[in-house]
């Protein structure tokens, strides 16, 4: 019965081929087809081999080359992210500093002489955290200088040493304008009153500040701090 109902399906020419003859076998070509229609060749030709080791080789040059690209600008392009980082977060601290300072003269009346004065206030606390900050640029503590009065020059008035009647009187005389560090007046070992701080460092600084681009020449005290206040006060009351 399955020989017969294959051989009707089959046809040769248009005609349909006769069923064998009781007791005969099957004609070889049928019962052993060609190997071409057991085995149809695929649709994705495999390349040789010798080709595909040569794109082997060519991916592996390809991937060298990225690798030394990255390895000769990465490093570089990181540094200098992570050297503005460190001077962003420096002078985030000297405004601290300097906003810590005007608010113990408001609160004890005269000017600070060290800065275990400000780091151990509690009511208020003017310094968030219990240890003293360290300076950013170099991974220290103790790497910040003071910056007495006499060390700053230009930008209006100059700050008196009582810090309290700074706040009444030289906030509104002083005018805006360049401030230049006289680092001769503000030692590293200077002890006495001051009305900022400085990071303890040298070198040409990633970013500038207050027009100064080496790290031995910064400087913000109380007088930059009122001068940033008054500036964006007036820039909120022309809005």
């Amino acid at each position: 019965m399955f020989r017969t109902r294959i051989f009707k399906q089959m046809a040769d020419g248009g005609q349909q081929m006769a069923p064998p003859a009781r007791g005969k076998s099957l004609p070889s070509a049928i019962r052993h087809p060609p190997s071409a229609i057991r085995h149809p060749p695929s649709a994705i030709r495999h390349l040789p081999s010798n080709q595909e080791g040569f794109t082997l080789a060519a991916l592996l040059v390809i991937l060298t080359i990225i690798a030394l690209v990255i390895a000769y600008t990465v490093p570089d392009q990181w540094s200098l992210v992570m050297g503005r980082e460190r001077d962003r977060q420096t002078i985030f601290l000297m405004k601290q500093f300097a906003r810590a300072i005007e608010a113990w003269g408001k609160k004890n009346g005269g000017t600070p002489t060290s800065l275990d004065q400000i780091l151990e206030a509690r009511r208020p606390r003017f310094i968030r955290g219990i240890d003293k900050p360290v300076c950013p640029i170099t991974g220290k503590q103790d790497d910040w200088i003071l910056v007495p009065p006499s060390a700053v020059q230009g930008g209006g008035a100059n700050v008196p040493p009582n810090i309290a009647n700074y706040a009444n009187t030289g906030a509104s005389t002083a005018t805006p304008g360049p401030r230049k560090l006289v680092k001769e007046a503000s030692p590293r070992d200077y002890v006495g009153p001051f009305i900022g701080v400085r990071p303890a460092a040298e070198g040409k600084s990633y970013i500038e500040f207050n027009g100064a681009s080496d790290y031995s020449e910064w400087v913000y005290t109380v007088m930059d701090l009122d001068m940033e206040i008054q500036a964006r006060v007036a820039a909120a009351s022309a809005k």
